[in-house]
């Protein structure tokens, strides 16, 4: 080819159209891995950067401080008369830490007294010997807590737990201990019952957001409704709520959409004014080359950074996990009951997510979450399952990204 047509060719518009998308395109690259880095539904996610601790340190720190200070004095407790949510957390021996301090002091720190008030905190030591916990002997539990709870059940049941202990039988104890909080919970009369898992740690200001999350969702279900909704999420984690195979169709007819709408502004445009610039070669370049490879970049980022969760009260019918944090109204509480006792044997969550689902009942998430998950090692002992990933425990895992964005002067 000679050096003059060289020259034409290079100087021509799908040349120079191509040359300036590769490097808007790269400088893309470059932003998105710099920018969504902590977007689990990134192909530029960095685990290493997006599982880092930020707030839920400083926080836990707070909560450490609460508990320890806590030991010499006695903090105040609920009043019977203005109970509104009765908070139960069954707890176990862990081997490795015992993350129910921290728990119990991030709930309890940064509440002012009418909010403490509000509150019903009961703790099940949920060990046959509760001797082996080592927090059963620790004032400071008796000190913050408005009722420490151990076994209260039949010699039956008993055996049943004694022997589910030995077997390391996680899915009918942990059923057993998730109904007798609920049923304990509800012996309160408080309108709201919180089942709160016994390894995380609640943003300062949580009780407020809470309070205010469930009675938007409550304002939009009477009472008298038989359909119900289920519960109110203060917990969940951002790695299923990617762009999901099911919606593939959708994707599709969005992506071939943009792709028309660009050809037809080209074809206007060359109609209108540039009509000598705006070649047929140009157009094809532009939308079967730039045009796909953007689209194919706008997945890549990731669903949570192309569509950004914003603050508020949203419905969440699927992709739902864990069951850090589950808020039910005391109307709904022995309708939970009712189908956790049918069913006996399983993971609490995944039991009342498949009910959900058979029932078209309403579940509700607050966002951000008000909860982030620090435990780094199972006590239902899967800890490097088929789930995990990363290097990272099952376990570890379960994160919430959005809640490490939380800062001192956001609670």
């Amino acid at each position: 080819m000679r050096p003059t047509n060289v020259l034409r060719w290079a100087r021509s518009p799908g040349v120079i159209a191509l040359i300036a998308f590769l490097f808007i395109y790269l400088a893309l690259v470059r932003y998105c891995s710099y920018a969504f880095y902590r977007d689990p539904t990134s192909a530029f996610f960095d685990p290493v950067r997006g599982y880092e601790r930020k707030y839920s340190i400083r926080r836990q720190e707070q909560a450490n401080l609460f508990i320890h200070n806590s030991s010499h004095s006695d903090f105040p407790s609920a009043k019977a008369n203005d109970i509104k949510m009765c908070i139960g957390i069954a707890t176990v021996n862990r081997d490795e830490e015992q993350y129910v301090r921290s728990t119990i002091g991030s709930l309890l720190d940064g509440l002012n007294p009418q909010e403490r008030q509000e509150i019903f905190l009961a703790v099940l030591i949920a060990q046959t010997d509760p001797h082996v916990h080592p927090i059963y002997s620790e004032q400071w539990l008796t000190n913050v807590v408005d009722k420490v709870l151990l076994y209260d059940v039949s010699q039956e049941q008993m055996a049943d737990l004694i022997a589910w202990e030995k077997e390391k039988d996680y899915r009918k104890k942990a059923i057993f201990d998730y109904i007798y909080m609920l049923q304990r919970c509800q012996d309160t009369g408080a309108q709201w019952i919180t089942m709160i898992e016994d390894d995380t740690l609640a943003v300062n200001g949580w009780y407020r957001s809470a309070i205010e999350a469930l009675a938007t969702a409550d304002d939009q279900h009477p009472a008298a409704d038989e359909d119900d909704w289920l519960y109110m999420r203060l917990f969940f984690t951002e790695e299923f709520l990617g762009w999901n195979s099911e919606e593939w169709p959708r994707y599709v007819a969005s992506s071939v959409g943009v792709t028309g709408f660009v050809a037809m502004v080209l074809l206007l445009v060359r109609r209108c004014i540039y009509e000598a610039h705006i070649t047929n070669k140009l157009i094809a370049v532009i939308c079967f080359a730039c045009i796909p490879a953007y689209i194919l970049l706008y997945f890549l980022a990731g669903r949570l950074s192309m569509q950004p969760l914003t603050p508020g009260v949203y419905q969440m019918p699927k992709f739902g996990c864990c069951a850090q944090g589950l808020v039910f109204s005391h109307r709904m509480v022995p309708k939970v009951i009712a189908r956790l006792a049918q069913k006996q044997e399983g993971f609490a969550d995944e039991l009342i997510e498949a009910w959900a689902n058979e029932a078209n009942l309403v579940r509700w998430v607050v966002v951000p979450s008000l909860l982030q998950h620090i435990g780094g090692h199972s006590s239902k002992g899967d800890d490097f399952g088929n789930q995990a990933k990363y290097d990272r425990s099952v376990a570890e895992k379960i994160w919430n990204f959005g809640f490490e964005m939380y800062n001192n002067t956001n609670t």
